[in-house]
């Protein structure tokens, strides 16, 4: 197949979205298909040399003249089977200039809930990426597709950590942002035993830091910032933790099942897919959060056994570009 992927994040910063874009390049390059990635010269850093890049300028409004015609003319001169926008901006710019590219094949992986998504009939396929997300996109054309991680290559840690915490030792990922709860967590910690490392940077990085010091737990809260060791964090750690208020997919949590990690997560996707429902809080109680923290990480590790397993078999790489694919083809074999 001749495939475009597109999308249209802004600035440098490089989260799921975006590595999960480089990645499904990548993947379907190593294939065979024929892959063109559109996209911000910021996100093309990690393409494999068989992928061909076309810069766009990803600053400029979904509505934008300029931004729609380039795309358009992307579209016309690649001859494309499938254009397949990554995220809710790309989707809308292949909504909008649909009617000028009816013969082109469109396909819209939508990341994370939004108060309004893509049209149904502007797309052959919309790809969400937790069950969760499919329903609340509630189209007859969505199906899941969860994205697929490489099995981690745990090296050693790039900067130490203090000597001695205290056991046990839990783990917090992502950007510090308030969708991710870290507030909530480190309050809830107040009520926990251990230790608990933050790893992720982010505008919220200096009231978080006010919050540990005001809530004395210097010595039990640290904040990492960021790192490029996370794999090694994690398995360091005796166990995840998932605080976040919302997510489309929760790739720390992924990464820890990936890892053989326990994992104790609020009600998110794909935590509550995946985790036995004794494992996932709701009502954002920090003392009742405190408490699931307080058991055995051990007895954890066991009792997450089925849930590891499913993670192997559903949360690969190889498996996301596998069912990826079938959506291509079915829009194809739909559309002849």
């Amino acid at each position: 197949m001749n495939i475009l992927l597109l999308m249209l994040s802004k600035g440098e910063g490089t989260g799921g979205m975006e590595k999960h874009c480089q990645e499904l390049a990548n993947g379907l390059s190593a294939r065979g298909h024929r892959v063109t990635c559109a996209a911000s010269i910021y996100h093309q850093t990690q393409l494999s040399k068989d992928v061909k890049a076309v810069t766009l300028n990803a600053e400029r409004s979904r509505f934008s003249p300029i931004l729609l015609a380039s795309v358009i003319k992307i579209i016309k001169e690649g001859s494309f089977d499938i254009v397949h926008a990554q995220g809710s901006k790309a989707a809308a710019v292949l909504q909008l200039i649909s009617p000028l590219i009816r013969q082109t094949k469109l396909v819209a992986t939508i990341h994370s809930f939004k108060s309004a998504y893509p049209k149904e009939s502007a797309f052959c396929r919309i790809i969400a990426v937790s069950k969760a997300l499919a329903a609340d996109i509630g189209h007859k054309n969505t199906e899941v597709v969860y994205n697929g991680l490489a099995q981690p290559q745990v090296s050693a840690l790039s900067k130490a950590l203090p000597a001695q915490l205290k056991s046990p030792v839990w783990l917090a990922v992502g950007r510090l942002v308030p969708a991710k709860g870290f507030d909530f967590l480190i309050d809830a910690f107040q009520h926990a035993e251990g230790t608990l490392l933050i790893a992720g940077s982010g505008p919220e990085q200096k009231s978080l830091e006010q919050q540990v010091e005001s809530t004395s737990q210097q010595n039990k809260v640290i904040l990492l910032g960021h790192r490029d060791d996370v794999p090694a964090l994690m398995e360091f750690a005796d166990g995840v933790v998932i605080s976040s208020r919302r997510e489309g997919f929760s790739y720390a949590f992924a990464e820890a099942l990936l890892a053989g990690k326990p994992v104790i997560a609020t009600d998110v996707p794909i935590a509550n897919e995946f985790l036995d429902s004794r494992f996932i809080h709701r009502g954002f109680t920090p003392k009742l959060f405190a408490r699931m923290l307080t058991a055995n990480t051990d007895e954890l590790q066991q009792a997450q056994s089925d849930s590891r397993k499913k993670a192997r078999e559903s949360l690969s790489l190889e498996n996301m570009i596998e069912n990826t694919v079938g959506v291509y083809s079915e829009c194809l074999s739909h559309y002849e």
